[in-house]
């Protein structure tokens, strides 16, 4: 569908003799300019059917007439409806589909709404004029003609893309009459998509790219576009990148922007998840340069706290806050974001993202029964039809079990890494081989090492495993071998640098006291004002060992093991386990 074509039901305007548009031309002209503002000369001659010279003269004859602004202001023109349609024409002849739909929207009558979205609805859905749609539809919502046929899918494509209620469309649809059974199925799938049914959008948006005879139609690019995200949502993101593609392409071609901006992101998330992360961010700044072209939304615009888009957005600020320690302000944003989880629909993705803070957030407070929860709130091994996001949680349950010192048995850890390999997911196996690598009964250095050899490190990652990972990189960059490891030496050195486990530069080091204990302290000698336990738990902590593996060691109960940590990190001012580690290394 071409949206500069005209609208062929809008009806042509009576012909008018030459001698009686010149003897109304300047009544016409103003009732033009009042109908659409100021136009120029030739634009003037075509909507009117007359010269550029009749124009400049009935022109001149308005500018000439002294009463004209009072008259024009006192007494406005009638909408002319011959003017009108001749506009409307005009306007969808020279490609202006936004400009024909706004004067319709304030001039037209339902019909001539109506016509126009029978003709270019589909298109206008997808340009930054996407609300014109709207306001279209509720004015005209118990028309007859919204009620069947391809008007009644541009309606439920709003109620599902827009207004956010699949649910609503998916009781109706079946029943739905003269729908094309491409556009159906088109719709089947995004609802689906919408419900985190994979397999089912896979197979209806198959359904519907096969029925539409080309991709000539914003839903056919539609169809493509739902079959390359399933596709992807699947956990198949090489399967994804052809269909993608082809929505990109078409949309591209005819201007359909935010299904271009739509696919763009959709490629930007295929490369993430096989860690390209090179092409991802073209896709991604691509999508970008759009939404500002266009005058859209940015991405990351700041929703209210209490809208359904802020959930995101507030799971991003939590971990934002984690990484920088600052726990108890994040705990504060998880709270309000469990509690809107447990009373409303979020889609896998996001509640994948509040696992992952969940996990993240109980780690720093050492609490092990929360960390063993999440670990094995619903995880079985993965299935030959496990979504993206499905594969996503076991791999983030597999680090919370780390975290609390019970890291899943290695045939568990193999048969997911198995299946996030054959995919292939790159993105979820990385993760996941860091996570073998630290794993029980001790670090695999050798594992660890080919990890840091490979790309750069997720900074998440890092901050997210840092209690089982820091005692490993230090004893790493130990070995004599890692000399010959460049690039795994400066990856690791980089991690501990992260986590802020690098000694102070001399010029930064306070004055050592003047006298000879303090200035070469035994690492056996607590430091002032720590008792000998809490010392020694302090040096378990640098290990580094959980406080589960401490409690074992020393023989008392995790809860005596905390409270130790909490006076001491008290008594010396100690903001987080890592720097709690820095002192114990400093002191050796």
């Amino acid at each position: 569908m071409n949206p500069s074509s005209p609208v062929h039901r809008i009806a042509e305007p009576a012909a008018f003799t030459a001698t009686d548009a010149r003897s109304a031309l300047p009544a016409r002209l103003r009732a033009a300019q009042q109908l659409l503002g100021p136009l120029d000369t030739l634009t003037l001659a075509a909507l009117l059917t007359q010269t550029p010279r009749d124009i400049e003269a009935a022109l001149g004859q308005i500018a000439s007439a002294t009463d004209f602004a009072t008259e024009a202001a006192a007494n406005p023109t009638p909408v002319d409806e011959d003017l009108l349609t001749r506009a409307v024409r005009l306007f969808l002849n020279s490609g202006q589909t936004i400009r024909a739909a706004e004067l319709l929207l304030s001039h037209g009558r339902p019909d001539m709404q109506l016509d126009l979205l029978e003709s270019a609805g589909w298109w206008l859905f997808y340009s930054p004029a996407r609300a014109l749609v709207g306001k279209f539809l509720a004015l005209n919502q118990l028309h007859p003609r919204l009620q069947e046929g391809e008007l009644l899918g541009l309606r439920f494509i709003w109620t599902i893309e827009v207004a956010g209620e699949p649910h609503s469309v998916e009781r109706v649809l079946q029943a739905a009459p003269g729908l094309s059974p491409a556009l159906r199925a088109t719709l089947q799938a995004r609802i689906a998509q919408m419900f985190d049914q994979a397999p089912r959008a896979i197979s209806q948006a198959k359904i519907a790219v096969e029925a539409f005879p080309n991709d000539l139609s914003p839903p056919a690019l539609l169809a493509r576009y739902t079959l390359g995200l399933a596709l992807l949502e699947a956990g198949r993101p090489q399967e994804s990148i052809a269909p993608l593609s082809a929505a990109l392409k078409g949309a591209s071609r005819d201007k359909a922007t935010l299904l271009q901006i739509d696919a763009l992101q959709a490629l930007a998330e295929q490369h993430v998840q096989q860690d390209l992360p090179a092409p991802a961010q073209l896709y991604a700044q691509e999508a970008q340069r759009l939404r500002q072209e266009h005058g859209l939304r940015p991405l990351d615009a700041p929703w209210p706290e209490q809208d359904y888009l802020a959930f995101p957005q507030l799971l991003e600020q939590a971990m934002q806050a984690l990484a920088e320690g600052r726990t108890e302000a994040a705990a504060s944003v998880l709270r309000d974001l469990e509690a809107r989880e447990r009373k409303t629909f979020y889609c896998f993705k996001w509640r994948n993202r509040l696992l992952h803070a969940q996990t993240w957030l109980a780690a720093q407070r050492h609490e092990l029964p929360a960390l063993l929860s999440l670990a094995e709130a619903g995880a079985a091994r993965p299935a030959e039809t496990a979504s993206l996001y499905e594969l996503e949680r076991l791999v983030l349950q597999a680090g919370a079990a780390l975290l609390a010192a019970r890291p899943w048995p290695t045939e568990r850890l193999q048969v997911l890494g198995a299946e996030l390999q054959a995919r292939p997911l790159a993105l979820l196996w990385r993760r996941l081989q860091l996570i073998q690598a630290l794993g029980s009964p001790a670090p695999d250095l050798l594992a660890l090492r080919q990890w840091l050899d490979e790309e750069e490190p997720s900074e998440m990652d890092v901050l997210w495993l840092a209690p089982k990972l820091i005692g490993p990189l230090n004893a790493l960059l130990s070995t004599p071998a890692i000399v010959h490891h460049r690039r795994a030496r400066d990856h690791a050195n980089d991690l501990l640098h992260l986590l802020q486990l690098e000694a102070p530069a001399a010029a930064d080091k306070p004055a050592a006291p003047d006298n000879g204990d303090e200035a070469n302290p035994s690492p056996d000698v607590p430091p002032l004002g720590l008792t000998l336990r809490e010392w020694q738990v302090l040096r378990l902590i640098g290990e580094p060992l959980s406080n589960e593996q401490i409690a074992a060691q020393l023989f008392v109960s995790v809860a005596t093991v905390k409270t130790h940590i909490n006076r001491a990190y008290s008594k010396l001012g100690l903001g987080s386990r890592a720097e709690a580690v820095q002192l114990v290394r400093r002191r050796r």
